[in-house]
């Protein structure tokens, strides 16, 4: 029995895994960490349970791997989830926009849109938070890219009624945006 904060070899995700997906090998790599409650993170001597089986959320590069994340079937996106689509234009992807970043997605200014009213700015639907789950940039200066956002249930119909929606990265101790 190992003492709290001794340092134990982990598995960790090193490139990133979609839900559903078989888990190779070579998608988990081992760390040695201080962990102090060593039933929330997959040991290192349990990589042949993990290999082969799915990742039932996306993984990311660089988390540590909890064994609730790996199954036989893939729940995503949970319950009271969504995936929202945005579509992007050429240079309007933040710089370095990875999956599992908080993001906020805020309406942009619709082509041709003047001042707007305060009637009409009532009418603009507020940000939604989430967390981004892939990125796909144009592969051309004429293609469009897309982000495809994990967000509450309840916030897919404010996303979808943006006019031009932008995406927006927001640092850890963001709670909310106004």
């Amino acid at each position: 029995m190992s003492s709290a904060g001794e340092r134990q070899p982990v598995l960790t995700v090193v490139r990133p895994v979609a839900a559903g997906a078989v888990i190779e090998a070579t998608d988990v790599g081992v760390v040695r960490l201080g962990v102090d409650d060593a039933t929330q993170v997959v040991r290192a001597g349990e990589r042949g349970a993990v290999v082969g089986r799915r990742a039932v959320v996306p993984l990311v590069a660089g988390q540590l791997l909890a064994s609730g994340q790996v199954g036989d079937a893939a729940e995503f996106p949970g319950a009271g989830q969504a995936l929202v689509v945005i579509g992007a234009e050429p240079g309007m992807l933040p710089a370095g926009l990875a999956a599992g970043q908080r993001v906020a997605v805020v309406p942009g200014a619709a082509p041709g849109a003047g001042e707007a009213t305060s009637e009409e700015a009532a009418k603009v639907p507020d940000p939604v938070l989430g967390v981004v789950h892939a990125v796909s940039r144009p592969e051309t200066s004429s293609g469009k890219g897309a982000v495809t956002v994990l967000v509450d249930a309840g916030a897919v119909r404010r996303a979808a009624q943006m006019a031009e929606p932008r995406v927006a990265v927001l640092g850890g101790g963001v709670k909310e945006v106004s």
